[in-house]
């Protein structure tokens, strides 16, 4: 808790996995900040990657995110707020990513899927963000009433890096009850069928299968 208060940078390096994996080549202009085997990252294309991903994750505006890039304390809990480590993530992950369309990942449709997945989360994910963005207000009272009752969590902490954290928290606990009254509105709202009988098919299939494949349990002698 005490090292990685905002967000621990092993969850943001999976993220930006994700949200990366297609970095380079997308038609930012700018001038290039970096070339791997000819695929040029743009600045404008560094700076749109690097505030989309850490608002993302920290809810947080530029100013923000500006501000807690300069704090050595912040960077050194979180990297990837250090703009020119976020290029070498991005450096990382083209290389990977290159490697991988190499060898035919993008023609294999657990991929193809994976991607179809991701792309529904994130915009999803952005546009709940933006729908609700003035519908959520959190108040400093319940920002200190959290910090009181895990005051022992905190320690060593300093007090606006403990508040941010919880203000994150509460945003995100307040955000999905929205989307969930925004689920339930919208499936009132629309036409859903469900092929229950092929769905049943399925699944009796795959445990058939699944008993068929499991090893024979072992002979008592």
């Amino acid at each position: 808790m005490k090292k990685n208060i905002f967000i621990i940078a092993g969850i943001i390096l999976l993220s930006s996995m994700l949200l990366l994996i297609t970095a380079c080549g997308n038609g930012f202009s700018g001038e290039w900040v970096a070339k791997i085997n000819g695929e040029t990252i743009t600045d404008k294309e560094l700076d749109n990657y690097y505030y989309a991903q850490h608002k993302s994750m920290m809810n947080l505006s530029k100013e923000e995110i500006d501000k807690l890039a300069a704090n050595p304390s912040a960077t050194a809990q979180n990297p990837l707020l250090n703009k020119q480590e976020f290029l070498e993530q991005m450096i990382r992950q083209q290389l990977v990513y290159q490697e991988a369309v190499d060898a035919g990942a993008l023609k294999n449709d657990e991929v193809k899927a994976l991607i179809d997945m991701t792309k529904q989360s994130v915009v999803m994910g952005w546009y709940v963000k933006d729908k609700f963005k003035d519908d959520i207000e959190i108040s400093q009272d319940e920002i200190e009433q959290v910090y009181a009752r895990q005051r022992s969590r905190f320690q060593g902490v300093p007090i606006e890096q403990a508040e941010m954290y919880i203000k994150q928290n509460i945003y995100q606990q307040k955000m999905q009850m929205k989307l969930r009254e925004m689920v339930e509105n919208l499936r009132e709202e629309s036409k859903i069928e469900k092929n229950t009988e092929l769905l049943r098919k399925k699944i009796k299939d795959s445990n058939e299968k699944a008993q068929q494949d499991a090893p024979a349990p072992p002979q008592n002698k």
